[in-house]
């Protein structure tokens, strides 16, 4: 009599243990999808980052080039006194048009980013469990 209910009751606990692997398997496969996203997403926000660091940097180059190129210019006698602020302001409105245009590229990359397809997992062979 023992033996039968410990049978029923190690029958019970099997099936138990069948429905909780199941649904951990469903809410393991969520938090991993989570995560994933998750770390798309900082990935993506890092690589815009740098991506709108290298391009600030790139344009405030230029412009200090261009800025000194044209005072080099006035100072060797090359420009006229009164052209100077014409072309400091001519190098002066590209600069800032190059700068606005920063944060449209960096959410397009940002976008572009996460709109890459993600590699479904790898399934990975089962361990054979020693009896």
């Amino acid at each position: 009599m023992a033996t039968a209910r410990s049978k029923r009751t190690g029958d019970e606990a099997s099936t138990q243990v069948v429905r909780s692997s199941t649904s951990n398997g469903r809410h393991s496969d969520a938090v991993r999808e989570l995560l994933v996203h998750a770390t798309r997403v900082q990935l993506a926000t890092l690589t815009s980052l740098s991506k709108f660091f290298v391009g600030w940097t790139q344009s405030a180059d230029r412009y200090a080039q261009a800025v000194s190129d044209e005072l080099l210019s006035r100072a060797h006698g090359e420009t006229a006194p009164r052209e100077l602020l014409g072309r400091l302001a001519t190098v002066s409105s590209r600069h800032l048009r190059e700068v606005t245009t920063l944060p449209s590229d960096v959410v397009s990359h940002f976008n572009s980013e996460l709109a890459k397809p993600t590699k479904p997992p790898q399934p990975q062979p089962r361990r054979r469990r020693a009896s």
